[in-house]
């Protein structure tokens, strides 16, 4: 048993513990069972900061898409040009997920929170100089829109391993919810439409998003690296696997594409409806502050949803009963959308809308986590990056179809009930996948192992700690009843003849 667990051990001393201050080959070696694991104060201030980080970035990408019609009065575009300032952002998403699992793992979490912080208020700075130039200048404003574009993944597709580094495993969940949690669409949404009423707000509301970006700089460089000690031991022989190993091993796993295409069609069925919610609407009558005021309702509901599941998980550690369970959820208010978008059905738009929401956020933390525990020993910053990678992709391609999927002569004119369609179609594929996975939780049962093992060990030396109580006793005894012997044998010189 001390061999095993000395193989365990030694696996465990050849673990990088992920040191920001250093060269990415530099190695900091820690006894694995000479620390406590615990979550350190410092790690919810880290978490603050992340937070801060994603909300500001956030705010960056609804700048211009949540007033687009000044917006194209400003920059003398159309609504098509003013969408692609949105666009860009999900094609820069999906180009910068290619390099974010490498990046993760050679420049470690703060100098990559760093890089992202540092894009982001880069791109607001090109933008406040694109409207000083007289007239304001479009291709300036998206060249910032493609600088700051590139911080967003950074700051997304880091959330497991942000978590991994300095949360224990009964309280990643939460903090992966943390991260995922989209407060700064609902900041920008209330905020900017209520600065920019006019053109002439327009360059001030720029100029404050860029004070953000700029402010949010400051904390992230100040932020610890990482905590004391690690809030976790690495329970494999050979430790995490190098960046493009673990893309060989993630290509021969099945249930974790099963998880990829799970992620993306959820993620993507949340961006598309997001994005053409209006023109799904608008046909019946409904004007673009009523769409505004019910997507305003479905940030909270889908914010409640991911706030909710975090915990539910790191208590219950039941992953794949509730992918079993919200799935069907998420297929039933999907159908439900097919019947209920009608002529004054407000509110049965916004509370079929709300549980959508609720329901495919939920499943967020829960494929996030899932994607972790079996794709490990995989690093968690290549399955995190290509996970959501898949999700932009999605998004991107299901807005693209279910905008084809208007009907110009129906009734009402342009309506998307055929993009209704393909949205609940697309829900039953997911549902099917959910109920098809069959991927066990590896890192969980590698850390039980590990555990289980030092419980045997304890239990080892309590047990020679005794023995070698009790062995001098019974020598002394021994040596008493020896002597006795010899006294009793030996003859009296008194009565010798």
């Amino acid at each position: 048993m001390k061999l095993i667990l000395n193989i365990f051990r030694k696996a465990d001393e050849k673990e990088v513990v992920n040191d920001d201050q250093s060269d990415s080959s530099h190695t900091t070696v820690v006894d694995p069972l000479a620390f406590p694991l615990k979550t350190y104060p410092q790690a919810w201030l880290a978490l603050l900061i992340l937070v801060t980080l994603r909300t500001t970035i956030s705010v960056f990408q609804f700048t211009f898409s949540v007033v687009p019609s000044i917006t194209g009065e400003l920059f003398h575009v159309s609504l098509t040009g003013v969408n692609w300032l949105a666009n860009v952002q999900g094609l820069i998403y999906i180009f910068m997920s290619f390099f974010t699992g490498w990046i993760f793992q050679n420049l470690g979490v703060k100098r990559s929170l760093i890089l992202s912080a540092l894009l982001n208020a880069s791109g607001c700075a090109i933008r406040s100089v694109a409207v000083k130039i007289d007239p304001p200048s479009f291709a300036v404003t998206m060249l910032g829109q493609i600088v700051g574009s590139a911080s967003a993944p950074l700051a997304l597709n880091i959330m497991t391993t942000f978590a991994a580094t300095w949360f224990t495993e009964n309280k990643r969940a939460t903090a992966g919810m943390f991260v995922a949690s989209n407060y700064g669409a609902i900041l920008g949404m209330f905020m900017i439409p209520n600065l920019a009423t006019s053109i002439e707000n327009v360059p001030m509301v720029i100029h404050l998003v860029s004070g953000l970006a700029a402010a949010a700089v400051i904390p992230v460089v100040l932020m610890p690296a990482k905590p004391p000690t690690p809030p976790s031991r690495a329970v494999n022989e050979e430790g995490t696997p190098s960046f493009f190993k673990g893309i060989r091993m993630l290509s021969k796993n099945y249930n974790f594409w099963i998880l990829f295409l799970v992620h993306g069609i959820n993620v993507g069925l949340s961006i598309a409806f997001g994005s053409i919610f209006t023109q799904v609407i608008s046909p019946y009558g409904y004007t673009d502050a009523q769409a505004g005021q019910m997507n305003a309702v479905a940030f909270f509901a889908g914010t409640l949803g991911c706030s909710v599941a975090g915990p539910v998980l790191d208590t219950t550690k039941q992953h794949k009963l509730f992918l079993r369970l919200i799935a069907p959820m998420v297929l039933v208010t999907d159908i439900g959308f097919i019947f209920m978008i009608q002529s004054n059905s407000y509110a049965s738009i916004l509370f079929v809308l709300s549980m959508n929401q609720f329901f495919l956020s939920f499943l967020v933390p829960v494929v996030i986590e899932l994607g972790s525990e079996t794709s490990y020993p995989v690093s968690d910053a290549t399955s995190n990056s290509i996970i959501w990678q898949g999700a932009q992709v999605f998004g991107f391609l299901i807005v693209l179809v279910m905008d084809l999927l208007r009907d110009p002569d129906g009734v009402p004119e342009n309506n998307m009930y055929r993009a209704l369609l393909l949205q609940a179609a697309l829900a039953g594929l997911l549902m099917l996948l959910c109920f098809a996975f069959r991927g066990r939780m590896l890192r969980s049962e590698a850390i039980a192992k590990i555990q289980q093992l030092e419980q045997e060990e304890a239990e080892e030396r309590s047990l020679a700690e005794k023995l070698s109580e009790t062995q001098p006793r019974e020598s002394m005894n021994h040596t008493d009843d020896e002597e006795s012997r010899l006294d009793n044998n030996r003859i009296p010189s008194s009565i010798q003849p």
